[in-house]
């Protein structure tokens, strides 16, 4: 966990080390001159990661929409075709598409 403000580091230190020790050695500072989030291109994954329409690494794709009442996810296999037949296909797509759904339930 990267920190780029010397005050907001040391608070947030102080505040893991008494209530949650497992993440305290997971603080860093950084004292760099560019912004943090510029350095990492924070802003670009944001919104990259918002899309409707999320790539996955296969070729294959997400379409997610959200409602009033409900977020559906549909997967489609796109490009990607198996090595074998079309039932490899779709378990592999579904494979992938199981920790990017997880990624973006987080996200969002």
């Amino acid at each position: 966990i990267r920190v780029d403000s010397k005050l907001t580091y040391h608070e947030l230190k102080a505040f893991t080390e008494e209530f949650v020790p497992i993440l305290a050695g997971a603080l860093e500072y950084y004292p760099g001159e560019r912004p943090i989030f510029d350095l990492f291109d924070v802003e670009n994954e944001i919104q990259k990661a918002l899309h409707r329409k999320v790539e996955l690494k296969s070729g294959g794709y997400l379409i997610i929409d959200q409602t009033e009442a409900m977020t559906t996810v549909d997967v489609n296999t796109g490009a990607f075709v198996g090595h074998r037949n079309l039932e490899e296909t779709i378990f592999n797509t579904n494979v992938e598409a199981t920790s990017a759904i997880a990624r973006q339930l987080r996200l969002r």
